[in-house]
């Protein structure tokens, strides 16, 4: 475990301990798995850790 200096946040790997306001840090990112080509195509993203499917919120419970 690594140590942090801030209880609750945890370090991401490959990023500086102290970040600095307003300046971009882009975590490296590993590769998991991805979906077979033809699923990937119907949902416009090889990664499953990028899809997410648009659910429209229903507005009649909400007096609209």
């Amino acid at each position: 475990m690594m140590y942090t200096p801030y209880p609750g946040i945890y370090p991401i790997p490959f990023m500086p301990m102290y970040v600095k306001y307003a300046h971009a840090y882009v975590p490296y990112q590993t590769y998991m798995e991805a979906f077979p080509l033809t699923e990937a195509m119907m949902k416009g993203t090889l990664f499953p850790e990028l899809y997410q499917p648009y659910i429209e919120e229903d507005r009649r419970w909400e007096g609209k």
